[in-house]
């Protein structure tokens, strides 16, 4: 896999790869264009074609696919992929951000404790399946180590703070990231599918993506596909697993019996603590999420209202909260449409087959572990 395949995979994240060149301005505005006009046609084909006959796929996952078929069959210059990272790094945290608009946290009281009780669940069995299956596939166990935490926590960004304390090689990594977001993409429109095929609630549906789809994106897209609630839930849960990330590293760490303020040497050859490069992964869009559905939770946000026109003599009205968070599925739309132009499907086969195994499988046990916890609480 190439060093930029393999960036765009981690992308996905808004993850910082030092690693890669900054683009050009020309390159940034032709990845913000076609993303645009990328996001504007996937709102068309669902609004005049997919909705009238009941296809269930959103605006902001078909972006994906369109970026995705376009990058797989016309092979886009590498000038616009580093543009589209460029996109993706920027928009991702402002989407997630402006999303948390909508969410009340009054749901906290009555439900912080069950979603904490969903988010260790997935944690753990991610890790322990994935371990599991790693010896019956005969998988490295730093390979089946990091698909576990990857499957568990957040994708790209758990394999890249538990690499270094468990010394994986390159190998390991590139597999592993390769394998988590291969599956990843592939959870997200399976469970637009269960979403739309099967009657479950939006708290369900929303504890669900966000307990199981690995990347942030992709959980928003799969959840806010099915409706508001569910968006605003499974954000929040997932969130909720990217702040694990940290105590992971300190329990991976005390059982490697590893101090946390040694170093250790990162993919990119540079070495770091182990805990600051934990924490630098923990992208700061998780605490503005909480902050603006704070902010927001408050009736902090005031609505805009304007005058009488010559149209009419009644103000108008307009909820800010409702705006800020339609901003923020615009712009996911639109990283999401430069995520798929970044999506090299057969770079990411490369992966191995056990890998993509081990992920599938541990994706499918998690997914059947949560369904059964939605059914008994």
């Amino acid at each position: 896999m190439s060093e930029g395949a393999f960036a765009s995979l981690g992308s996905m994240e808004a993850m910082d790869w030092e690693a890669i060149p900054k683009p050009k301005d020309a390159s940034i505005l032709n990845g913000l264009l076609l993303a645009a006009v990328i996001t504007a046609t996937a709102i068309a084909l669902h609004a005049f074609l997919l909705k009238p006959v009941g296809i269930p796929l959103g605006s902001t996952a078909l972006a994906m696919v369109v970026g995705i078929a376009l990058q797989n069959l016309l092979k886009l210059p590498t000038s616009i992929q580093s543009g589209c990272r460029w996109v993706v790094t920027r928009l991702i945290p402002i989407a997630i951000v402006a999303l948390g608009a909508g969410l009340d946290l009054s749901v906290l009281a009555t439900n912080g404790l069950r979603y904490l009780v969903f988010i260790v669940t997935a944690i753990s069995i991610s890790i322990a399946t994935a371990l599991l299956l790693g010896k019956l596939l005969k998988l490295k166990s730093s390979t089946a180590l990091l698909i576990g935490c990857g499957t568990g926590v957040c994708g790209s960004s758990a394999i890249l703070a538990v690499a270094p304390i468990i010394k994986a090689d390159e190998e390991d990594i590139i597999v592993s990231v390769g394998a988590i977001n291969l599956i990843g993409i592939l959870a997200m429109f399976i469970c637009i599918s269960v979403g739309a095929a099967l009657p479950i609630s939006a708290e369900s549906f929303g504890i669900w993506t966000g307990a199981t789809i690995h990347a942030v994106p992709t959980v928003a897209a799969a959840a806010f596909d099915h409706s508001m609630a569910s968006g605003e839930i499974a954000t929040l849960v997932k969130l909720g697993r990217v702040a694990m990330l940290v105590p992971l590293i300190f329990i991976i760490a005390l059982s490697k019996h590893i101090k946390l303020n040694s170093t250790a040497t990162r993919a990119n050859g540079r070495s770091t603590s182990i805990l600051a490069r934990g924490a630098k992964l923990i992208p700061w869009f998780v605490w503005g999420f909480a902050l603006m559905a704070l902010i927001g939770s408050l009736g902090l946000v005031p609505d805009l209202s304007f005058t009488a026109s010559s149209f009419s003599d009644d103000p108008v009205t307009l909820d800010s909260r409702e705006l800020i968070r339609s901003l923020g599925k615009l712009l996911l739309a639109m990283a999401m449409a430069a995520i798929g132009l970044q999506v090299n499907l057969k770079s990411m086969l490369t992966a191995g087959k056990k890998a993509i195994i081990a992920a599938i499988l541990s994706w499918i046990t998690l997914t059947l572990v949560i369904l059964t916890l939605l059914w008994l609480i």
